[in-house]
Order: structure tokens, then sequence, then C-alpha cells
């Protein structure tokens, strides 16, 4: 009877057991994503970028176009039937490239190949500075926020402020309407602020490849900057790296390749044939023969396409020359541009920002004690929100000069 008990005790607990075992735990909270720096977001948006992707996957047109040059032409076969002795004919030609031409043409093609890496080059630099503006566009969005929310206190102590004076008849009640206009106007710049964080928060994930409305994490502030060369440092790696000047030096070498080609195919191309003559009667039955045809170059050397492909050398040398005059210039106009927007922000930050602060705050004081009228601290808190607007259209006009100074050296500035 003991046994039996314990086996029907057994036998009733075991589902529960089995239940409690299959029951699934908790998940553990996921951790946050540590915040990005520009580098960072620059090196995920490099490999995730979709137009990058396509200007990438366009090199294989190139190669495609170098396999295409470097085939060999085809022998022609020829048979032919007639009334006339000998009644058949069959003969096959090789023309052999005696002048080179088809290494050449592969020369011209790997030429137009290296032009894949200029369009590549390209591309990042229009991705450098779209992730760049895009980056701190969105630490200036987020500041902006934060300003505004600042400002939406201010708007409101002062309101606080007039009706405090009204209910104790210091004040009438026109100071509490205009300070309620006031909060309005400060909650509506608000409601925009955030709203245009949202929409750079967006254009960043699109060029990052990801949904719009993603969240990101970001470390860094709207004012920094990499160390700045110097300008003659500035100076050679533009001459080095700029795009532009890079490809105007691929042109020079495609327009050198052309002119190669044309000059090889002056060499007329000789093509060598075999066969045999068939069916003779009287004479022969197979008569085998051989022969050699090739052009006379006595009219046609190429001469026009080989002037016109010296005279776009020259042309390309000659704005290959006032491009690269045209960048030392803007390469040291650049570098200035960056030091001035830099003196610009810090002194928004070291002067600008402060004294608004400051006058703001004593207005309200002053009106808050009766001294000044509502007028006086509704113009300094107009005053605080217009040095604070202008503060952030510095730091977005200073990373415009960063990228700007980025696009004519052609690589990020180290």
């Amino acid at each position: 009877m003991v046994i039996a008990a314990i086996v029907v005790a057994a036998a009733l607990l075991a589902p529960v057991a089995v239940h409690a075992q299959a029951a699934p735990s908790p998940a553990a909270p996921q951790p946050a994503s540590p915040p990005m720096s520009f580098a960072q977001v620059l090196e995920l948006a490099t490999a995730q970028n979709l137009e990058l992707a396509a200007v990438r996957r366009a090199r294989a047109i190139r190669e495609a176009e170098v396999r295409a040059a470097g085939q060999w032409a085809n022998p022609e076969f020829s048979a032919e039937i007639t009334r006339d002795v000998p009644h058949g004919d069959l003969a096959i030609g090789f023309p052999v490239d005696i002048a080179g031409v088809r290494s050449k043409r592969v020369a011209l093609a790997k030429a137009g190949l290296a032009m894949a890496d200029v369009d590549e080059a390209a591309a990042a630099k229009q991705l450098r500075r779209d992730v760049r503006l895009a980056f701190y566009g969105v630490l200036v969005a987020n500041e902006s926020a934060a300003l505004a929310e600042d400002v939406v206190r201010v708007a409101q102590r002062v309101r606080d402020v007039a009706q405090a004076r009204f209910e104790e008849g210091a004040a009438p009640r026109l100071d509490v309407m205009q300070a309620d206009l006031g909060v309005v106007r400060a909650k509506a710049d608000l409601d925009m602020a955030r709203s245009s964080r949202l929409a750079a928060r967006a254009d960043l994930n699109a060029l990052l490849n990801r949904p719009p409305g993603m969240s990101l994490a970001l470390a860094g502030e709207a004012s920094d900057l990499p160390p700045l060369p110097t300008p003659d440092a500035a100076t050679a790696a533009a001459l080095a790296h700029n795009v532009d000047l890079l490809s105007m030096e691929r042109e020079a070498e495609i327009e050198s390749s052309n002119l190669r080609v044309l000059k090889a195919e002056r060499v007329p191309e000789p093509t060598f044939s075999f066969g045999t003559a068939l069916n003779a009667p009287g004479e022969f039955n197979v008569g085998p023969h051989a022969g050699v045809s090739l052009a006379i170059p006595l009219f046609s050397r190429n001469q026009g396409e080989i002037a016109g492909s010296l005279a776009r050398t020259g042309t390309i040398k000659a704005r290959r020359d006032a491009l690269r005059r045209q960048v030392e210039a803007k390469v040291f106009a650049a570098v200035e541009r960056v030091g001035a927007r830099r003196a610009q922000v810090d002194a928004f930050r070291a002067q600008l920002l402060p004294t608004a602060t400051e006058l703001q705050g004593l207005a309200e004081e002053s009106y808050r004690l009766g001294r000044d009228s509502i007028l006086a601290a509704l113009d300094a808190q107009r005053s605080l929100r217009d040095v604070k607007f202008e503060y952030l259209q510095a730091l977005l006009a200073l990373q415009e000069a960063v990228a700007d100074l980025e696009d004519i050296l052609g690589a990020p500035i180290q």
C-alpha cells in the first residue's frame, strides 16, 4: 500500500515538474548600444550605404571592357562552289596583330578601369560630406531642442512673475497676456526643434541604410573639430588626393593610351589564309593554296584621329594646370574659413551666450522688483532666443566649412 501511494504521488507530481522546467525564463534586458563617434558612423556608412555600393558595382562594367579589349580576332572561313574550274574552294584566314594593337587596347581599357577608382573616391567624398553634415546636424538638433526647452522654462518663469504681480495688483492684465504669448511662441519653437531633430535622425539613418525612425546614440559635440592642417600641408594633401585633379590625371592617361592605339592602327593587319581548290577535271582533284591580304594605308592613316587626340591631350593638360591653381586658392580660403568659423563659435560660447543669459536674468529680476516693464523682460527673452539660434547656425556653418575643406583635400582630415 505504501509503495502504491508513492507511485501515485509521483505520477501526479511529474507533469507539474515538467511544466515548471518548460516554463520560459523572462528575457534579459538588452544592453543599450554605446554612443557612436563620427569616425564610427562614417565607417558604418561606408560599409552599408546603398549609393556607394552601386558605384562600386559599376567597376564590373569597366572590368568587362578590359576583357573585351583582350579578345583575339576571330578567323574567317569561306566556302565556294562554282560552274567554273575548279568547281569548289575552301579557305580559312587568320588575322595577325603585328603592331600590338590588342595589347594597346587592353592598356586603354585598363586606363579606363582606373577611372572606377576615381568614381568611387568621388562617391566616398560625397558620402563623407553628407555623413558629416547629417551627424553634426543631429547633434545640433539635439542641442537646439535642449536650448528650446530652456527658452520655454524662461518664458514660463516670466509668465509666473507677471501672474504674481498681476495678482498683487502691481501689474496690469496686459503683462500676463504678453507673457502668455511668449510661452506659446517658445513652445512652438520647441515643437519645431523636436520635429527637426526627428528629421535629422531620419537623414542620418538613410545614409546608414537604416529605417528612418531608428534611434541613434551619438558621441561628441556639435563644435568638435579634427586637428586642422597648416595651409602648406593642406595644399600638399589636396594636390595628391583632390578628386577632380585625380580625374584629370586619369583622363590624360586614357588619352595617351588612346593615342598609342591610333598610332598602332596605322600599321595594316595582314590576314594569312590557307585553303584548297577542289575538283578541277583533267588537272587536279585537290589543289592547296595559301595567301596573304592586307589593307594598304594609302589614304587613311588615322591622321585626323591622331590630331584630335593630340589636341585633347593639350586641352586636358591646360585644364589640369588651371585646376591645380584653383585648388591651391581654394585650400587657402577653406582653411581660413574654418578658422573664422571656429573663432565665431568660440565667441558665442565665451561671450555672447553668457552675456545674453545674464541680461535676460537681470531683465527678469528687474521686472520682478517693479523697476522695468515687462517689455524689457520679453525683449531680453527674445534676444536670448535669437542669440541661441545664431549660435546653432554658427555650429552648422562650422561643420559645413570643415566639409568644404575635406572636399577640396579629397580625404578626411586626420
